[in-house]
C-alpha cells in the first residue's frame, strides 16, 4: 500500500478535527447547568411574591435562565483556547425540532397594510373609518380581516361603492370599475391569501438559507398568521430580524444639508409655535416693555438736552444717571434672560440633547454632506413623532422629501460621553413618490469584502436596473445615494463616477468582522428571497419541547446505541479478527461523521438518522464486501497478503463498493439541491455519511490490516461454523422469478387497490389540523397527554395524528391534531373541540389559551421540488447503471426494483394504517423512510449486479439463467450479513424506542426488507428477461455486460 504514512497522517488529524468539534458541546453543558439551576432559584423567588402564584414556573425559569446565558456569552468556558460560550454554542452540532425542540415564533402578516396599499392609501373617510372599526373588532373577534372590513364598511356606507376606492389607474385591471361591493371583496380575500402563501414561501426560502434544517411552517387559517418552529436556533434576535424584514430595497438620491437646514429651522419654527403658543405672546410682551422703557428715556434725554436753564455739567450728571437707570434696567433684563434659559428648550423642541443633534463637522470645499444630525436609538421615537406634526418641507419644488435614519447606530464621542447614535438624512423622493430603482431589479446579492477588508453586501441588477443606475450615479458625482432597506438607510456612498453594469453594494461598517460577515450573509440570502408582499411582525414566541418526546427520544438513543453494539458483535462472530477491524472502521465512521456534520453545522433529525442508519448499512456492507473478497480469493489458494491487496482493488471488492456508493451519493446530491425541508436533512447526513463510509472502509481497515501483515501478526476472517457456510449454495434463483413476479404483482396490487379506495392516514405535515396550546395548573408528562387522547380522537377506523409536546413549560403544552379536519360540516369545530377537553380532563383543570386551524406544513412548492428530486434520481441512476454495466437492461432491471420498493412500502402504509398498534401517517418522516427505501435498494442490486457482471466476463459459455444464478449465489453471504445487521438495528429501535418512532422505524425495516428481496427478483429477474434469447450461451448474445 502506498502512501501509508500519509494516510495515517491524514487519518489522525482527521481524527483530532472531529474530536475537536464534538468537544464544544462538552464545554457548554457546565455552563447550561448553571443557568438552569440559577433560572430555578429565580423562579423560585418570583413565585414566593404574593400574587405571582399563578404564574407558570418553567416559564419563569426560562427567562431567567437565558438572561444568565445572555450576560455570560462572553465567558470563556473552553480552558487553554480560551472560547466563549457564544463561540462554542455556534460550533457544535445542532438537533432539529423532533429531538431537541427550539424556538417558536408566531408571525403575523398584515392584512390591514395589505388593503390599505391596494386602496393606494385612500383618504376617504368611510374607507378610514370601516378600517379603524375592523381593527378594533379583530381585537375580540376571531374572524379574519377582510370580513370585519366589509362588515364594517357596510355600516359606516351602506351604498357606497368599494370599487370607486380600489380601482385606480395602476390597478384596474385587478378592480374593475363596474364591480360590486362583493366582488371587490372576494378579490380582496384572494390578494390576502395570496399574500400569506408568498410570504410562507419566501420565509421558507429565507429560513432554508439561514441553515435551519427540516423546520415547521404552518398558515393559520384566515387569520393571516404563520407560525414557525426553528430548530436548534441560538441568536434569537438574529431570528426576528430575518422573519421580520419585509427586504424592500430602495435607492434615493440625497439632499445636502445645507439645503435642508432652513427647512428644519421653519419646522422647528412651526413646532415651537405649535408646541406652545403662550411663548410668541410672552416674547411680544417683554418686546414692547423694552420698547416702552427705552422711549421713556430717550424722551428724557431729548428733554435734558433742549432745557436751557441746565448748565452743561449739570446736563452730563443727569444723562449720566439716565445711563445708569438704563444700565439697571437692562441688568435686570439680563437677569430674565437666564431664567429664560428654561424656555429656550420650548423655542428648539427639534433640536439639542435627546432630540435632533445638528452635525456641525467641517468639511473642505462644497463636498456634499447628506447627514443632517444625530440622534439616540432610544429618543427616535420622540423625534419622528415630533416630525410628524410639523413636516419637513422639500427645498427642492421638483422633489419630495423623507427622512430616514440609518439601519445601524454608530458610536460617536460628544465632549468627554460617547454612545451610540443613529444618523439622519434627507432622501430626495420623485413626484410619483416611488424610488427610481427598487429590489425588483436585484438579479443575485452576496456577501462579499470591500477594499479595506471590511464585509459587504455585493448585489447584481438586470438590464433594466443597470441602465438606470447607470444614469443615476452619473447624475450624482460627489454626492451620495442612500440605499434604504425597510424605510432605514443601510448605506448611503459617496459617488466617484458613473457606474455601468449594475453592480452596487451595502457596505456592513465596522466592529466585530464575524458578525459583519453573518450580518451580510443574512442580508444577501434575505433580498435573494425577496421582499414579503405584505409587512409580517412577531407577536409571539417561545421555546418549544421535542416533538418526539424527551422519553422517545431517549429511548430511540439507547437502543440505538444497543443496536450499534450487536452489530459489532455479529461482525465479529462471524468475521473473527477481520470483524474486529471492520468493527473499528464503523465506530470510525459513526465518530467522522458527527464530526462532520458538527463541523458544517448541519442539524441532526429524525430524517437525518434515517440517513444514519443507511449509512451504517452501506458502511457494513462496505466492510462485508472486502471480507467476503479476502474469504473468496483466500479459498481459491491465494496467500493472505495477496488476498487482502487485491481485495482493495476494482479486481476485488472496490468496483462494486465504488459504484454502489456513487449512484447513493450522486442521488443525495440531486436531493440536497433540487429538496427542501425534510429532504435535504436526509440528504446531507447521507453524503457525508458515505463519504465518511468510503474512506473509513477503504483507507482505514486497509492500514490496519497491512499495519498487522508487515508485523507478521496473523488475521483471520472467520470462525470455524462460518467458513464454509455457504459455499455450494446452488439455488435456483432465476427459475422461480415468475412466481415471484406474481407474487410481488399481488402485493402491490392489494397495496395500489388499497390506495384508490382507503387512501393514507395523512398526517398534519400534509393536511393541516387544529393546533391548541393549553395551560395546566400542574406539570404534565407529553407523552402520556399523546396516549390518553389518541383513543378518543379515532374515527371510522383512521387513527388521527396527535402531536404533543411542552410549549414555554412543563404546565403549558401545544397539542396539534388533524381530527376530522376533512369533515367540512357545521359543528366539526365544536365535537373537536370537546374530545379534546374531554382527554384533557384527566390531567385536573387547565385552560386553552389559544385555538386555531393551521395549514400543512408540506406546502405544494415542497411537494413539488421532491417529487422533482425524486424524479431526477432515478433517471440519473438508470443512466449511471446503464452506462457503468455497459447495457441498458441492467439500467432498467434497477429502475423497476426501485419502482417496486416504493409502490411495496406506499402499499404497505395504505393496507395497515389502523390496523397495527402504532401509527402509519404520511409525514415528514416518511419522506425520509422512502428515501431510504431507494437508497438501501439501488446500493444492494448495484452490489448483486457487479458480480453479474464479473461473471458474465467469466463465464461466457454458460446460460444466461445460469450465469445469473452462480452470480447471485456467491453474494448470499454478503446479502444476509448486511440486511441482518441494517435490520437487527431497526429490530431493537423498534422494539425498544419510543411508540411514536415505531410507525418510522417499521418504515424502515420493511423497505429495506423488500430492498433486499428485490435487488434478486426484481432487478435481477428483470434484467435476465430483457435480454433476447434467454436460453442462449453468454457468448452468442450480441450484448454482454463489460467492465
Amino acid at each position: 500500500m502506498q502512501n501509508r504514512s500519509a494516510l495515517w497522517v491524514f487519518t489522525i488529524l482527521l481524527a483530532i478535527a472531529c474530536l475537536w468539534q464534538l468537544s464544544f458541546s462538552f464545554f457548554t453543558k457546565p455552563l447550561e447547568r448553571k443557568a438552569a439551576q440559577e433560572g430555578s432559584i429565580m423562579a423560585d423567588s418570583v413565585l414566593a411574591v404574593a400574587g405571582n402564584e399563578r404564574l407558570t414556573r418553567d416559564s419563569i425559569a426560562l427567562v431567567f435562565e437565558n438572561k444568565y446565558l445572555r450576560e455570560h456569552a462572553e465567558d470563556v468556558v473552553y480552558p487553554v483556547f480560551g472560547y466563549t460560550y457564544k463561540e462554542c454554542k455556534e460550533r457544535e452540532i445542532n438537533q432539529g425540532l423532533d429531538l431537541k425542540g427550539g424556538m417558536a415564533v408566531t408571525l403575523e402578516v398584515s392584512i390591514p397594510e395589505m388593503v390599505a396599499n391596494l386602496s393606494g392609501n385612500s383618504q376617504d373617510p368611510a374607507f378610514l373609518q370601516a378600517m379603524e372599526n375592523a381593527r378594533e373588532a379583530q381585537r375580540s373577534r376571531s374572524d379574519d380581516f377582510i370580513t370585519l372590513f366589509d362588515e364594517e364598511f357596510r355600516k359606516v356606507a351602506p351604498s357606497a361603492s368599494l370599487a370607486a376606492i380600489f380601482s385606480s389607474q395602476d390597478n384596474q385591471a385587478l378592480f374593475p370599475r363596474e364591480s360590486s361591493n362583493e366582488q371587490v371583496v372576494t378579490i380582496l380575500r384572494e390578494q390576502a391569501q395570496i399574500a400569506l402563501n408568498n410570504t410562507e414561501k419566501i420565509l421558507r426560502t429565507r429560513i432554508d438559507k439561514f441553515g435551519v434544517a427540516q423546520p415547521s411552517i404552518q398558515k393559520q387559517a384566515l387569520s393571516g398568521r404563520i407560525q414557525i418552529e426553528l430548530p436548534g436556533v441560538k441568536d434569537k434576535e438574529r431570528v426576528r430580524k430575518l422573519l421580520q424584514s419585509t427586504a424592500n430595497l430602495e435607492f434615493y438620491e440625497t439632499f445636502d444639508r445645507n439645503d435642508v437646514f432652513p427647512k428644519l429651522g421653519e419646522a422647528n419654527t412651526r413646532l415651537s409655535a405649535l408646541l406652545h403658543p403662550d411663548l410668541a405672546r410672552l416674547d411680544s410682551a417683554r418686546n414692547d416693555s423694552i420698547k416702552q422703557v427705552q422711549a421713556e428715556l430717550d424722551s428724557l434725554k431729548k428733554g435734558i438736552q433742549e432745557n436751557t436753564a441746565l448748565d452743561s455739567l449739570r446736563k452730563i450728571a443727569l444723562i449720566d444717571s439716565l445711563v445708569a437707570v438704563d444700565s439697571t434696567r437692562r441688568a435686570e433684563n439680563q437677569m430674565d434672560s437666564l431664567t429664560a434659559q428654561a424656555e429656550a428648550e420650548k423655542r428648539i423642541p427639534l433640536f439639542g440633547a435627546g432630540r435632533i443633534e445638528i452635525n456641525q463637522a467641517q468639511v473642505r470645499g462644497q463636498q456634499h454632506v447628506d447627514v443632517l444630525g444625530y440622534c439616540r436609538p432610544t429618543d427616535t421615537a420622540k423625534v419622528n413623532g415630533l416630525l410628524r406634526r410639523v413636516p419637513v418641507q422639500s427645498p427642492d419644488p421638483s422633489f419630495g422629501i423623507k427622512l430616514a435614519w440609518s439601519a445601524k447606530s454608530e458610536r460617536l464621542t460628544n465632549g468627554t460621553e460617547s454612545a451610540d447614535y443613529l444618523t439622519l438624512r434627507a432622501l430626495k423622493i420623485p413626484r410619483d413618490g416611488k424610488p427610481r430603482i427598487d429590489g425588483s431589479v436585484i438579479t443575485d446579492a452576496r456577501q462579499d469584502f470591500d477594499l479595506k477588508g471590511d464585509a459587504e453586501v455585493a448585489m447584481q441588477m438586470n438590464q433594466e436596473g443597470a441602465v438606470i443606475w447607470k444614469q443615476m450615479t452619473g447624475e450624482n458625482v460627489g454626492k451620495n445615494v442612500a440605499i434604504v432597506l425597510d424605510e432605514h438607510v443601510v448605506s448611503s456612498p459617496t459617488v466617484i463616477g458613473e457606474i455601468p453594469g449594475g453592480r452596487s453594494s451595502i457596505s456592513m461598517g465596522s466592529g466585530d468582522r464575524n458578525r459583519q460577515i453573518e450580518e451580510a450573509g443574512d442580508l444577501a440570502n434575505i433580498l435573494k428571497a425577496g421582499a414579503l408582499p405584505a409587512p409580517a411582525r412577531i407577536i409571539d414566541e417561545t421555546v418549544v419541547g421535542p416533538t418526539l418526546g424527551e422519553a422517545n427520544v431517549q429511548g430511540g438513543l439507547i437502543s440505538f446505541a444497543i443496536s450499534l453494539v450487536c452489530v459489532l458483535l455479529i461482525m465479529v462472530a462471524y468475521y473473527a479478527r477481520a470483524g474486529w477491524v471492520a468493527d473499528i472502521a464503523l465506530l470510525a465512521n459513526a465518530f467522522i461523521l458527527l464530526g462532520c456534520m458538527a463541523s458544517l453545522q448541519a442539524t441532526l433529525t429524525l430524517p437525518g438518522i434515517a440517513g444514519i442508519v443507511l449509512t451504517i448499512g452501506m458502511a457494513v456492507d462496505a466492510n462485508v464486501l472486502i471480507n467476503e473478497s479476502v474469504r473468496e480469493q483466500l479459498k481459491q489458494g491465494r496467500v493472505l497478503k495477496s488476498a487482502v491487496d487485491n481485495a482493495y482493488k476494482f479486481q476485488g471488492a472496490l468496483s462494486a463498493i465504488v459504484d454502489s456508493n456513487i449512484t447513493t451519493f450522486v442521488t443525495g446530491v440531486i436531493l440536497f439541491y433540487f429538496g427542501s425541508g425534510p429532504i435535504k436533512g436526509f440528504a446531507t447526513t447521507l453524503m457525508i455519511g458515505i463519504l465518511s463510509s468510503l474512506f473509513t472502509a477503504i483507507y482505514v481497515s486497509r492500514l490496519i490490516m497491512s499495519s498487522r501483515l508487515d508485523k507478521n501478526k496473523p488475521i483471520s476472517f472467520w470462525m470455524d461454523w462460518s467458513r464454509n457456510i455457504f459455499d455450494g449454495a446452488n439455488y435456483d434463483f432465476m427459475s422461480k422469478r415468475k412466481v415471484f413476479y406474481v407474487v410481488s404483482a399481488l402485493v402491490i396490487g392489494a397495496g395500489v387497490a388499497s390506495m384508490f379506495t382507503r387512501g393514507f392516514n395523512l398526517g398534519v405535515d400534509f393536511t393541516g389540523g387544529r393546533s391548541y396550546v393549553v395551560r395546566f395548573q400542574e406539570p404534565v408528562e407529553v407523552e402520556q397527554v399523546r396516549v390518553h387522547l389518541e383513543p378518543l380522537l379515532f374515527e371510522e377506523g383512521r387513527q388521527y395524528t396527535v402531536g404533543v409536546k411542552t410549549y414555554g413549560g412543563d404546565r403549558q403544552i401545544k397539542l396539534t391534531t388533524n381530527y376530522l379536519i376533512d369533515e367540512p360540516q357545521r359543528g366539526t369545530d365544536q365535537v373537536v373541540d370537546d374530545r379534546v377537553k374531554e382527554g384533557l380532563t384527566k390531567y385536573g383543570a387547565f385552560q386553552i389559551l389559544e385555538s386555531r386551524k393551521v395549514d400543512a406544513t408540506i406546502s405544494d412548492d415542497i411537494k413539488t421540488k421532491a417529487f422533482t428530486a425524486v424524479f431526477l434520481a432515478l433517471v440519473f441512476m438508470f443512466g449511471y447503471i446503464a452506462v457503468r454495466f455497459n447495457n441498458w437492461r441492467f439500467g432498467a432491471g434497477a429502475l423497476l426494483s426501485l419502482v417496486h420498493d416504493t409502490l411495496f412500502v406506499l402499499g404497505l402504509y395504505s393496507l395497515l394504517w389502523g390496523v397495527v398498534g402504532f401509527s402509519l401517517e404520511i409525514d415528514e418522516g416518511f419522506i425520509a423512510v422512502i428515501l431510504t427505501v431507494i437508497g438501501y435498494s439501488i446500493n444492494d442490486t448495484v452490489v448483486v449486479f457487479d458480480r453479474i457482471r464479473e461473471y458474465l466476463r467469466e463465464h461466457r459459455r454458460e446460460p444466461m439463467v445460469t450465469v445469473f444464478n452462480k452470480a447471485i449465489n456467491s453474494t448470499l453471504s454478503r446479502t444476509l450479513n448486511t440486511g441482518v445487521c441494517t435490520m437487527l438495528v431497526l429490530i431493537i429501535i423498534f422494539a425498544f424506542g419510543g411508540v411514536s418512532i415505531k410507525g418510522f422505524v417499521f418504515g424502515l425495516f420493511a423497505g429495506i426488507l423488500t430492498g433486499t428481496y428485490s435487488s434478486i427478483f426484481v432487478a435481477s429477474a428483470a434484467a435476465v428477461d430483457l435480454y433476447k434469447g434467454i436460453d442462449q450461451s453468454v457468448s452468442s448474445t450480441k450484448e454482454t455486460a463489460v467492465a
